[in-house]
């Protein structure tokens, strides 16, 4: 069993070493091509406009194209933390829920209407919360 289980590893070393130095060169090709297509057009530009203006123009493109993925990054980053505190406010509502209910569990315990009541009440909410969830699944888009 060990055996096979150093087998496995070492074919699973293997192949992420392998596969390193082939996307290691497919990136490295893919930038010389980046490059020397910005550098073609730079030549095509130079032929209309003339040298200065065609390199100011492909670095001017390259600025405004940097400027939106950084945009994207930041309104990618944004969302994440809404999202983030989104979550982390239901959980202190659900933590506010369930320290509640375990500083009543107490005086539940002793009373057995009440105990008889709780466990009522927890049973419809689950209840209600679990077809809530099935009739989510089939809701509108638009909603």
């Amino acid at each position: 069993m060990a055996s096979l289980a150093a087998m496995d590893v070492a074919a699973f070393t293997r192949r992420l070493k392998r596969n390193a130095v082939l996307y290691a060169l497919v990136l490295l090709f893919l930038l010389t091509a980046y490059g020397l297509l910005v550098a073609a057009l730079a030549v095509y530009l130079a032929s209309i406009w003339g040298p200065p203006m065609a390199l100011l123009a492909v670095a001017g493109g390259a600025l405004v194209l940097a400027f939106i993925v950084y945009l994207c990054a930041v309104i990618a980053n944004a969302s994440e933390q809404r999202r983030k505190r989104e979550a982390a406010a239901s959980n202190s509502s659900k933590a506010l829920m369930m320290t509640a209910a375990l500083t009543a569990l107490p005086l539940l315990v002793k009373s057995r209407p009440l105990l008889l009541v709780a466990v009522v009440g927890g049973l419809g909410f689950l209840a209600t919360r679990t077809m809530g969830a099935s009739n989510r699944r089939y809701s509108e888009p638009g909603e």
